[in-house]
């Protein structure tokens, strides 16, 4: 898949337009609608997506963390089936583009054969542009315009990014990943830490993320530990560690049953289950025990896996 990072004129496309910050299962329909108008005309389908999202120049103290990294979004994009993924840069300017005008930049850039929205996709100045502005369009160049109504849990929860983050805040992974089509990730590369984990026998793979990656509710998880194209079930605390304070926030993944040296290695881990909340013990023989139980409920969670 080509990312493209400024204007890049083409030939005819098919456009899929949106956010798409954790490409879940109502992105994933979107493109699949995108990529079959693309095939059936046999051309290219782009995305449209923004660097990051909007509320992080408009109002940052209301940004929320991010579901993927620009890295892990690209690369869902391409298992998806996107030929093309132009990103575009998010400023106050382009906050204060008019909604044609945005529509003249699409135009001037390829020749439009199909879009593709989601039901509450907007876009220019104030949000303004909207399903009909997209309709009128395509029916004033001659395009097809698909809108893609909401896609709902076997629950009847409309998925959407909002919806995820408010669950992962609450320590619902397996809710999230309902909405999502598979486990949330947080990848990172591991550092040295305090080897504290080391100390008192679960040596741990300190994961440094990416500050705008939203992390979910502090406590520990039953997960799987991922590097270099193998997994591990694992333990993990996110956290400030109470008991053995680090200073700040950290994640912190123990392997079970197997001892490994990822320093210096890109490493992930995908949530599985919300275990407990992080707590402060009276003592460190207190934690030790605590973890060793932690251990114990993870494996039986993580036996099918």
């Amino acid at each position: 898949m080509k990312i493209i990072r400024n204007s890049n004129p083409a030939g005819p496309r098919v456009i899929a337009l949106g956010t798409f910050d954790g490409v879940h299962l109502g992105h994933r329909e979107l493109i699949r609608r995108s990529r079959e108008m693309a095939r059936a005309q046999g051309v290219p389908l782009r995305v449209y997506t923004f660097d990051r999202h909007p509320l992080e120049i408009l109002r940052p103290e209301a940004a929320p963390g991010r579901l993927q990294t620009p890295e892990e979004q690209a690369e869902m994009m391409a298992e998806c089936g996107a030929d093309e993924l132009c990103v575009i840069a998010f400023t106050r300017e382009t906050a204060a583009t008019e909604p044609e005008d945005f529509l003249r930049r699409l135009h001037a850039e390829c020749e439009i054969r199909g879009i593709a929205a989601g039901w509450n996709y907007s876009f220019g100045r104030g949000g303004l542009g909207n399903a009909e502005l997209l309709r009128a369009d395509a029916e004033r160049f001659g395009y097809r315009a698909e809108i893609v109504p909401p896609v709902r849990t076997p629950e009847g929860e409309v998925i959407s990014s909002s919806a995820i983050r408010e669950k992962l805040k609450r320590g619902e992974t397996e809710a999230a990943e309902e909405m999502l089509g598979y486990p949330y990730r947080i990848r990172g590369t591991v550092v040295n830490g305090k080897h504290e984990g080391t100390r008192i026998g679960f040596p741990t793979a300190n994961i440094r993320t990416e500050a705008e990656k939203l992390l979910p509710a502090w406590g520990v998880y039953a997960c799987m530990l991922e590097s270099g194209g193998k997994s591990w079930k694992a333990v993990v605390n996110i956290g400030e560690q109470p008991t053995i304070p680090s200073g700040h926030v950290t994640v912190e993944a123990h392997a079970l049953g197997v001892r490994m040296d990822l320093y210096g290695k890109k490493a992930g881990v995908a949530l599985r289950t919300y275990l407990r909340p992080e707590k402060r013990f009276a003592s460190v023989e207190e934690l030790t025990a605590q973890i060793a139980r932690d251990r114990e409920k993870a494996e039986e969670i993580l036996r099918e896996a």
